[in-house]
């Protein structure tokens, strides 16, 4: 990647930061509550049994809101794998993340992990989203990674309208999602997943 592009994602995640913080914490809570609505209402959810949801960190949407609502379906957390750049998901209670390595909160070190085939889909937070399926996450690469290691898993982004955008930098490794559902919009990308 050129540094053109690398300053130009580093400028647009603060542009994003920014708007997304200006929704007063009540809105953060009732759009995140609507996103996860929208959500649980796909058509491609039909028959996922194990979904990947993530902690909040900082204003992102609060993906803890759709395992309020999930159901039979069972929930698992990401946590960073100790000296690579992926992640690994275990089964716990939202209650029982603890703080991990990157500030986000993870599955504690006791909870099961999962085999990576037994998850259906893949809910992934990010800065901005672009009206054609590819995200501006924060920088490290970790979805990424993990998500090219599942090719069969679907690949969920959750947002605020304030995040969409006609179209974000992105490189020949970043992952394209299947959809990316905000409190008012659903936008689906046909995908070959094998």
């Amino acid at each position: 990647m050129t540094e053109s592009a690398t300053e130009r994602k580093r400028a647009l995640r603060s542009v994003l930061i920014a708007q997304r913080a200006r929704l007063s914490p009540e809105e953060r809570a009732a759009k995140s509550q609507l996103v996860a609505r929208r959500l649980l209402e796909l058509p491609l959810l039909a028959g996922v049994r194990t979904v990947a949801l993530y902690a909040p960190l900082g204003t992102e949407v609060d993906a803890l809101e759709i395992a309020r609502g999930a159901g039979a379906m069972r929930c698992v957390y990401p946590r960073t794998v100790p000296g690579a750049r992926r992640l690994a998901f275990a089964r716990c209670a939202p209650r029982e993340l603890v703080r991990g390595g990157l500030g986000t909160r993870e599955p504690p070190l006791d909870a099961p992990e999962l085999d990576p085939a037994e998850i259906q889909a893949v809910v992934v937070p990010g800065i901005g989203f672009s009206l054609d399926g590819y995200r501006l996450g924060r920088g490290g690469g970790y979805y990424d990674a993990t998500l090219r290691e599942m090719p069969s898993a679907l690949r969920l982004g959750i947002a605020f309208d304030v995040q969409l955008l006609p179209e974000v930098p992105f490189e020949p490794h970043d992952a394209r999602l299947d959809a990316v559902v905000t409190e008012s919009r659903t936008l689906t990308f046909p995908r070959d997943r094998r």
